[in-house]
């Protein structure tokens, strides 16, 4: 969503009812409404963009399909907040009036609206037709509210009924109906490597290459790779959702074409945004190492003058490189020797796995004859010891 774009507030009465569901329903209506807000603020952004008179053709076609992307999770998110607030009504009331619209439709519509006042009251200030717009949209919320709350006790109470949630919407294809990527069965392991100029990626992408075998991918070549085949023309225009799903496929045809690689790293991770959602459809199979360290040292290590340095640091923070700590499986202080980083890494590439012990007699060795009879002497002996620690008599 747009950068400071307001909350969603859910009118009193809607909040009441829901206080009274379940933790475990609270929890999911709570993450499905929130995430249905995003969503409507990245259709508004992805439609605004695409109205921008200087995009060429095919940057047009990558707006409509994001726009795509966008409706249909909408759509999905919608449903799935229904499934919850469907258990706010009074199910033995069959004979109730049906109601035109489910309460996540009119949720998804308060969304637009905030979104709208938002964008409005932004506008007002260079805008004289928007600034006069702005208390009628104010009105129409606070209708909407009321109209809502409303809704809301007449379901609860049985005076209403709810329609069918299902949308049951198209979007191209039947066969390319958007289905949640997973990642492949292959794809055992994957070290995401992050963090600003110089503080180290590439240098422990090829060590962990090295000395543990993996493969090693860029995410720029892997979202260049799937734009290709998507016939995308600038996959970072895409939402970060998207640009996840396309390096998450990409992923799975490596590993699929790979299939003895345990493990791969990609560098170099400068979008906290993507980063995140990747690590939402991956889970912990992704990894996400951030090296940090501190700007003189990195100046030092690259043999360049600080200003460009400073430059290439303001780029990636600038698309949030510096936020990935925060998102960070592992936090790498690279301010020290390499043999110190080394040490990190292997930690990280190649845990120790626990031991299995396995008890065999003395014979089993391979032992020369005398040794292998004197050393089965010793169990026998120590079985034969006594509770006061002595040795039993022969």
């Amino acid at each position: 969503m747009t950068q400071n774009s307001p909350p969603l507030v859910l009118p009193p009465g809607l909040a009441r009812a829901i206080a009274t569901l379940q933790d475990k329903d609270l929890h999911r209506l709570d993450d499905t409404v929130t995430r249905l807000h995003t969503v409507n603020g990245r259709l508004w952004d992805t439609e605004d963009r695409v109205r921008g008179a200087l995009l060429s053709a095919a940057q047009v076609a990558d707006c409509k399909r994001e726009i795509d992307q966008l409706n249909a999770e909408r759509n999905a998110l919608a449903e799935r907040a229904d499934e919850v607030l469907g258990s706010l009504a009074d199910a033995g009331r069959a004979d109730a009036p049906l109601h035109t619209e489910t309460l996540a439709s009119v949720v998804d519509r308060l969304s637009v609206l905030t979104l709208r006042i938002w964008h409005s009251e932004r506008a007002a200030t260079r805008d004289e037709l928007a600034r006069r717009r702005v208390p009628a949209l104010h009105g129409q919320r606070e209708e909407l509210c009321a109209a809502l709350d409303a809704l809301v006790s007449d379901v609860v109470a049985g005076r209403r009924r709810l329609p069918v949630p299902a949308r049951f919407k198209l979007y191209g294809r039947d066969d390319a109906a958007p289905a949640e990527i997973k990642p492949s069965r292959h794809l055992r392991r994957v070290l995401a490597f992050g963090g600003l100029s110089e503080c180290g990626k590439s240098t422990s992408a090829e060590f962990v290459q090295r000395t543990c075998g993996a493969q090693r991918l860029k995410i720029g070549f892997l979202l260049r790779q799937a734009a290709h085949r998507e016939g995308l023309a600038d996959p970072y225009a895409l939402s970060a959702r998207r640009q996840a799903e396309l390096l998450l496929g990409e992923l799975n045809r490596f590993a699929d074409a790979h299939v003895d690689t345990r493990l791969f790293t990609i560098e170099s991770v400068h979008d906290d945004a993507s980063i995140a959602e990747l690590k939402a459809l991956m889970g912990d199979t992704l990894q996400i190492v951030y090296l940090d360290a501190s700007f003189a040292v990195r100046v030092e290590r690259s043999g360049t003058p600080a200003q460009a340095v400073a430059a290439k640091d303001e780029i990636k923070m600038s698309r949030g490189a510096h936020q990935v700590a925060a998102l960070a499986d592992h936090v790498i202080d690279n301010t020290g020797s390499i043999a110190a980083l080394r040490a990190h890494l292997r930690r990280i590439a190649a845990p120790s796995a626990a031991t299995a012990l396995r008890v065999a007699t003395p014979y089993g060795l391979g032992l020369p004859a005398a040794g292998g009879g004197a050393g089965g002497r010793v169990p026998e002996t120590v079985r034969g010891r006594s509770p006061g620690g002595r040795l039993a008599p022969p």
